[in-house]
């Protein structure tokens, strides 16, 4: 018996248990898969059925790279073997854009979509690496090299007039900028909106005074540590269902002196976030992981103590400086963290990816090349879904 022979909604069921990307590569097959694939309830069942296999994904040297794989895992090799290979530039851009190459200063993931900004900020793309869809996100008026972004969904079942046939989930991008004049500079806000294609003014947001970089998506809603020098760090949240930020709060009396943290997702579910006092030149590492994070919650709820805590001077090393990124195996307590540091008088940057744990300290990658503020180096795991662009 043929797969087309049974049933359709059972070869639906059986399908919708097949990863992403093995869907993405049958959609030609037949007229009926190619519009199956597309129908929202089907990529939403898929998306908690399918069991699609994590990828990590790096940004570095202005272009984004692929592992193959989930770096969650890389601890679980032996000896010598424990590295790191990328599988080439995905050049995803240039042909859809016309040119020989495109430099990417900035990535944000959310729900299966990498959001890329090219370098000065010149463009906005969005792109679903799993089906290979890419759009080009014009300006209201102009981008400028100092924009922020981040990705997200607003969740329209929790909207009090949202209809049963709306879908589900309405991709957003939140953009933030500088105005104004040297005597008068403030931050705005706009909101992109992917179903309608047109951006809007967000009046009503609070002005802080901080631009935000390299935050993380999670359940649709973006996550940055944010913070003043001499009063601490907190979670910065911005919810993309009410279109407002919400402050929330970081372990007590962790975080005294930094003026930012690295944070990440565990298993979409956790948020984690990296400590080290680089001003009282400490060599220990702690990092802390939520309970699971629920849209309800307001305020997370940390363990008591760090989930993992690494000291150097086991090692003979010195603490890890600039820590952009890290992804969290919390079952087994390792981390895998990307660091950059410069040489010969800021003029060389050495990006580094290595393997830590209480008892383990393994360096995977390194690289030696041009760096530049607005474009460090940056790890995340990408998950892959049939998501419509």
């Amino acid at each position: 018996m043929k797969i087309s022979d049974l049933p359709h909604d059972l070869e639906w069921e059986i399908l919708a248990r097949v990863p992403a990307k093995s869907l993405a590569k049958s959609e030609t097959i037949c007229k009926r898969w190619y519009t199956l694939f597309r129908d929202e309830s089907f990529v939403r069942k898929n998306k908690k059925l399918g069991k699609s296999v994590r990828e990590s994904m790096i940004l570095r040297k202005y272009g984004v790279y692929s592992t193959g794989d989930d770096l969650h895992g890389i601890h679980n090799s032996t000896g010598d073997d424990r590295s790191i290979l990328f599988s080439g530039k995905l050049s995803y851009l240039k042909k859809d854009l016309e040119e020989k190459d495109v430099e990417i200063s900035q990535i944000f993931h959310c729900d299966g979509l990498i959001l890329c900004s090219t370098q000065r900020n010149t463009r906005l793309v969005i792109w679903n690496p799993c089906t290979g869809q890419t759009r080009e996100i014009k300006p209201r008026t102009r981008y400028r090299i100092e924009d922020t972004y981040a990705l997200g969904y607003a969740n329209n079942s929790k909207r009090p007039h949202s209809s049963s046939s709306s879908s589900p989930h309405s991709h957003k991008i939140l953009r933030c900028f500088y105005h104004g004049n040297e005597q008068s500079v403030k931050v705005a806000f706009e909101m992109y909106d992917l179903s309608s294609g047109s951006w809007r003014v967000l009046d009503n947001l609070t002005r802080y005074d901080c631009i935000f970089r390299h935050g993380v998506s999670l359940k649709g809603n973006t996550y940055w540590v944010y913070g003043y020098k001499g009063t601490g760090l907190f979670v910065m949240k911005f919810d993309f269902t009410t279109e407002k930020f919400v402050r929330l709060s970081l372990p007590s009396h962790s975080f005294p002196h930094e003026l930012s943290a690295p944070i990440s997702v565990v298993r979409d579910e956790k948020l984690s976030v990296l400590h080290l006092d680089i001003q009282q030149s400490s060599c220990v590492v702690k990092i802390w992981v939520t309970n699971k994070v629920d849209d309800e919650d307001k305020d997370l709820s940390w363990r008591s103590v760090s989930v993992l805590e690494v000291d150097y001077r086991k090692f003979g090393l010195q603490s890890l400086v600039n820590v952009s990124s890290f992804l969290l195996d919390e079952e087994n307590k390792v981390a895998v963290c990307c660091d950059m540091d410069y040489e010969d008088e800021y003029r060389n940057c050495i990006t580094r990816i290595c393997i830590v744990g209480e008892d383990m300290y393994k360096q995977v990658y390194k690289e030696i090349g041009k760096g530049s503020s607005f474009n460090w180096p940056l790890l995340l795991t990408y998950v892959p879904s049939l998501v419509r662009i």
